[in-house]
């Protein structure tokens, strides 16, 4: 992704801890005009353990979440670089295959790597396709399958066609994992659960009521900042600090030594 999806997420990152402080300093305000003064003794005692019971069930949902999504991200991570390991062993294989097949299969790998790091990979997250890398694959299936090809019965052939497919397969994999997992109904009850959680903690009475707001306010950066972390694991390839397309500018790399025979 480009410099503005980087700054991009450091300003929903911003947003997010911004706001987050003013829902735990805003829960501090809002118990002291509702709370009664001076408040009974038994205040803390009575509410604690409802504090206990959302921060238990709303812990054990927050948590699961992070560990589910980064699951995602590492699965994600491992499959664009198997696609882009693919590309580079297929183009090795065509050392084997004769020249004008070799010209055309080393043209179609490099067209699909092209694509896939530059125009492909700034869209990830808009349809996570392009036009050049699937006709490139069809192409290379047309290649591979022609009456005409010298190549077709080959064992190379053969091979190639078996990376072929896995390359496909790890292409339709990447653009399904592009798209955001977490549906609406669990976001909104993380959403929910951390203001109950935050609003609960600004209920309670302490002596100091600076120490109160701080208390408060770290309380709701730090869910703020894990809920962020599940939005930046959901949108793996939205910006530089998640998933990049480093993996195929290696494989154009490696591409160029290949044609300098080493």
């Amino acid at each position: 992704m480009n410099e503005l999806g980087r700054a991009n997420l450091w300003l929903i990152l911003a947003v997010v801890l911004i706001a987050s402080i003013l829902v735990g300093a805003g829960s501090v305000w809002l118990a002291d005009r509702i709370l009664p003064k001076p408040v009974a003794k038994e205040h803390n005692s009575t509410l604690s353990p409802f504090m206990t019971c959302v921060g238990l069930v709303y812990g054990a949902l927050l948590g699961f979440t992070i560990v589910v999504a980064w699951q995602q991200f590492s699965s994600a991570e491992a499959n664009v670089a198997n696609e882009a390991s693919t590309l580079t062993t297929m183009y090795r294989q065509t050392v084997g295959m004769p020249v004008p097949e070799q010209t055309q299969m080393r043209e179609l790998l490099r067209k699909y790597a092209h694509a896939v790091e530059g125009p492909e990979w700034n869209g990830q997250d808009v349809d996570g396709t392009s036009d050049t890398a699937p006709a490139a694959l069809t192409q290379m299936y047309r290649v591979l399958g022609g009456e005409q090809s010298s190549v077709a019965s080959s064992p190379i052939s053969q091979e190639f066609l078996h990376q072929l497919t896995v390359l496909a397969s790890d292409r339709n994999q990447r653009i399904l994992e592009a798209q955001p997992r977490r549906p609406g109904l669990l976001w909104a009850g993380l959403l929910l659960g951390g203001v109950v959680l935050v609003g609960l903690s600004g209920f309670m009475r302490l002596e100091s009521t600076r120490g109160h707001l701080i208390l408060s306010s770290a309380v709701a950066l730090l869910l703020g900042l894990l809920l962020f972390i599940v939005y930046w694991l959901d949108h793996p390839f939205d910006n530089q600090l998640g998933i990049t397309s480093a993996p195929f500018n290696q494989s154009l790399n490696v591409f160029d030594a290949i044609d300098r025979g080493t």
